[in-house]
């Protein structure tokens, strides 16, 4: 997430890691408010587990949004602006990119907050998650986008073969080859 950060100039000013039992968490929070953070941005801890330590602890609001991956999100609208995001790899990338990267863009006085999305023809099939808008990694290719891996938000290496997120309407039970989809690019 740093790196993600830093891509589009924002200064981190605290990277750190929190044991369950929320005392770390308050630590981490106690810190960042000395340190002057605009905003605080945690992974993991937001679902629907038995203890989840960002929801039991940091002053956000916790919502099951209609995308995948990254259904668990975290938000607080104090000072400083918190987001918690889910612990997955490909989880917390798309949900940086769908509600993080806006937000920091309009912090810093952006005209354009959101990346760059073209409509790109799938060259490879697969199944989408129906009720949900689903961001897939997918790899550019010449003719097309055709997708990164075979799925799930837990595989990280999907994140390094991709180079972009097709972004499949929530009306849809699956993409086939030929159809044409809107895909954002990520590098």
């Amino acid at each position: 997430m740093e790196g993600l950060c830093e891509q589009i100039g924002a200064e981190v000013v605290l990277r750190t890691s929190v044991t369950d039992d929320g005392d770390g968490l308050r630590a981490a929070l106690a810190e960042a408010s000395v340190l002057g953070a605009d905003v605080v941005i945690t992974s993991g801890g937001v679902s629907a587990g038995a203890y989840e330590v960002v929801k039991n602890v940091a002053p956000m609001r916790f919502e099951k949004v209609a995308m995948q991956p990254g259904k668990p999100q975290g938000f607080g609208d104090g000072m400083p602006l918190m987001f918690g995001l889910p612990g997955n790899p490909v989880s917390v990338a798309v949900s940086f990119e769908v509600f993080v990267r806006p937000a920091l863009r309009a912090m810093q006085g952006a005209a354009a907050l959101d990346r760059l999305t073209l409509p790109m023809r799938v060259l490879e099939a697969w199944r989408t998650p129906v009720g949900r808008r689903q961001y897939r990694p997918v790899r550019v290719e010449r003719d097309g986008v055709r997708p990164a891996s075979s799925g799930g938000s837990h595989l990280a290496a999907s994140l390094g073969r991709s180079d972009a997120y097709a972004i499949v309407p929530a009306d849809l039970d699956a993409v086939a080859v030929g159809d044409v989809v809107d895909v954002m690019l990520v590098s």
